[in-house]
This record gives structure tokens, sequence and C-alpha cells, in this order.
């Protein structure tokens, strides 16, 4: 389990990653208003819209998140498939599609899944896109962020995925 600064260092990462790439790409721009619980942070467009965000991070496995989270002895790790990633994945949108029904905001609210997995990038889950759940429309976007093999971050949303 994620020590709470350690969570919420990690969602404010999330975030500051979706908003750089975000404004890069639209004419309205997004800014951090604060970070909290039910969702996680809350944002603000330029024209003074509010937008809360539910923020996961994909593992492959709980061995990968503790060996990248520094808390591992183990140095090996067992061979990946993408298809326990995608599983992964897909577990935590059912999971956070639950959590939000819980939650009551005067705006709409966004999930950004953050790949923190070293396995697998962005082509490699769009490889697969197919196997990915659809999400079912309690999210207005389905951010995923993921590297490629650089140390460029990529953003898609979910949403629209094409099938």
């Amino acid at each position: 389990m994620l020590i709470n600064y350690e969570k919420r260092d990690l969602e404010r990462a999330a975030v500051t990653i979706l908003i750089a790439l975000y404004n890069r790409n639209h004419s309205t721009k997004l800014r951090l208003l604060y970070q909290q619980d039910k969702p996680d942070a809350v944002l603000q467009d330029s024209n003074h819209r509010k937008l809360g965000v539910e923020i996961t991070h994909l593992f492959y496995d709980s061995e990968e998140a503790k060996m990248l989270l520094g808390r591992s002895r183990e140095n090996v790790h067992t061979e990946e498939v993408i298809e326990l990633l995608i599983k992964e994945l897909n577990n935590r949108i059912i999971k956070k599609e639950a959590k939000i029904n819980t939650y009551s905001t005067q705006y709409p609210v966004s999930l950004i899944i953050r790949n923190a997995s070293l396995a697998f990038g962005m082509s490699d889950i769009l490889s697969v896109k197919h196997l990915i759940y659809k999400p079912q429309g309690k999210f207005v976007n389905v951010w995923f962020l993921s590297r490629d093999g650089t140390d460029e971050w990529l953003l898609i949303d979910l949403n629209h995925l094409p099938g």
C-alpha cells in the first residue's frame, strides 16, 4: 500500500503530465486548482469550468510496483505478458467506475490512468486495443498516459479509442 504522501506525489505528477500534454494540444487550457479526495484533484479550464479527476497508476503487477517504488528486494521479475497488463488496466477502469458512483460533485469527473509499467508502452497497449474494456460513460474522459520507449509521454482518451 502506498504511503499517503507518496500517493499524493504520484497523483500530482500524473496531473502535471496530463495538463502539459492537454494544454499543448487544446486552445482551452487547464490548470490544477487543488488536490483532495473523491475525486483526487480538481482542475479548472480557461473558461473557469471545474473538472474533477480521479487518478490511478497502472503497474504490471504488485512486484513491479514495489520494484519501481524501491520497496522490493527482488532483482528478478517474471516474464511479462501484455494480456495481463490489459487485464489490470480493465480492472482499474471498472473499479474506478464503481467508485465514481459514490461521489457527489457539482462538476464532471475524468479519469487519468498513468502507465507506470516499464514492460509495455503505448504502442504495445494499442496493438491489443480490442482487449481494452470500453468505458461506460461515467467519466467525461478516460485519459491514458504512457511512454513508448522514450522519456516523452503520450496521451489518448480511451473513450474515443477506435474499435
